[in-house]
């Protein structure tokens, strides 16, 4: 099985992110805090040696600067054009250049690590197209998604994507594997999420002081 994988991470523009966070957080600080966790899992996906690239997908300029800065590629878009368009112009990009594999990530995963994303791709296994795929804490929504090959697919983010990705990956007879990593499976939305966050945080620091 060839091993060019391509990490494919689709970036909304960071003003108009996490909004239903609103009442806790300020645009502004939502967008900082979604630059913070971007610039954190750039940082993790460059210890795995399995990825051959990086590609970020968004309109945001701030996104642009640092894809820049960790060197990585960026696919930018004129404007906003929804995760499931994002994401199928980038898995094709990443086909047109020799991708073997994608692995998709939504920007939001503060606790993601470079193990995880390693024990994720560990599961590929024989020539067959596969799937293999990881849900947020609620079972309904797709943390991370990994293709091979990257096309044909139809992707379908949005309210039930779990499902709705294995039943896809299903039709188009690939061997489908569910992963479940805590680091994964967390994603920032909602404000008990954002408690449940600072609470985490609160503990990391708490044991690097200690230390």
């Amino acid at each position: 099985m060839g091993q060019d994988i391509w990490a494919i991470i689709p970036v909304k523009p960071l003003l108009m992110s996490k909004s239903r966070l609103a009442q806790v957080l300020s645009a502004e600080a939502r967008a900082e805090l979604m630059r913070e966790f971007l610039t954190r899992m750039l940082a993790e996906l460059q210890q795995v040696s399995e990825l051959a690239q990086i590609l970020l997908v968004s309109s945001d300029p701030t996104v642009a600067a640092v894809a820049r800065r960790f060197g990585v590629l960026l696919l930018a878009e004129e404007r906003p054009l929804g995760l499931n368009t994002a994401v199928t112009q980038a898995s094709h990009q990443a086909a047109a250049h020799g991708a073997a594999g994608v692995l998709i990530l939504p920007a939001d995963l503060p606790f993601l690590t470079a193990v995880d994303v390693r024990h994720l791709l560990a599961q590929r296994t024989g020539d067959a197209p596969m799937l293999v795929i990881c849900s947020d804490n609620r079972g309904s929504g797709t943390n991370a998604l990994f293709l091979s090959p990257p096309a044909p697919f139809t992707f379908q983010y949005g309210p039930g994507s779990f499902q709705k990705h294995l039943h896809e990956g299903g039709r188009r007879q690939m061997v489908c594997q569910v992963v479940q990593r805590p680091g994964m499976q967390f994603d920032l939305d909602t404000e008990n999420d954002w408690q449940i966050y600072q609470q985490a945080r609160l503990q990391v620091s708490g044991i690097a002081e200690f230390h």
